[in-house]
């Protein structure tokens, strides 16, 4: 019994065979140099100038409205170039006109004519005061009695005198031809008034 199971033994021996150590390396060289088998389908790729219809309409709508948006800035640039602004108006030039234009003389003999027509009313005014007369001046009234009237009268000459002067540096040509009558006005008033006052003084 023990020789029919050595004889199964050694039948099944030559069947079972060690396998050998496998190397990693070589194996993976094997498999990348494979050749491709002759049933393999082989896929193309698509072209990268192709697209889809989907990308076709976006492109074909944003170039779309890129004309739109172009045509829209060149017609407001046309309509923004077409509107003209009035021009503004010509400033009107300001000329500085000096006093020495003008005689400085004449402005100076009126002066002197109106401050002495001033000081003969303040003595006329005098006069017929001694006399008994009453002063209808009310301004010139507080100083009818005293010697202050002859200060008192000059303060009215003296702002013509100034405004006389301002007439002619004046920007409008009708106030400069007419400096003189302020000046004018005030001797001949004071000669009048002084005049009257020595024939009311002469009266009583």
């Amino acid at each position: 019994m023990v020789f029919a199971i050595a004889a199964l033994f050694l039948q099944f021996a030559p069947a079972v065979q060690a396998l050998p150590d496998v190397d990693l390396g070589s194996t993976s060289a094997v498999v990348k140099s494979a050749p491709a088998p002759t049933n393999a389908v082989l896929v193309e790729p698509k072209p990268a100038t192709a697209s889809s219809p989907k990308s076709d309409s976006t492109g074909a709508s944003s170039s779309t409205l890129t004309m739109a948006s172009l045509e829209t800035a060149v017609q407001n640039s046309q309509a923004l170039s077409t509107i003209r602004l009035p021009d503004p108006p010509a400033a009107k030039p300001i000329r500085v006109i000096s006093a020495e234009e003008y005689p400085h003389r004449n402005w100076l003999l009126l002066s002197i004519a109106q401050h002495s027509a001033a000081a003969f009313d303040a003595y006329s005014t005098r006069q017929a005061v001694a006399t008994g007369a009453s002063e209808a001046d009310p301004f010139m009234r507080p100083f009818a009695h005293s010697p202050g009237i002859y200060a008192a009268i000059q303060v009215g000459p003296a702002i013509l005198d100034f405004a006389a002067r301002r007439m002619q540096r004046s920007q409008y040509s009708f106030i400069r031809r007419s400096w003189w009558i302020p000046q004018s006005a005030s001797t001949g008033m004071f000669l009048f008034s002084g005049v009257h006052n020595m024939s009311v003084a002469n009266r009583h």
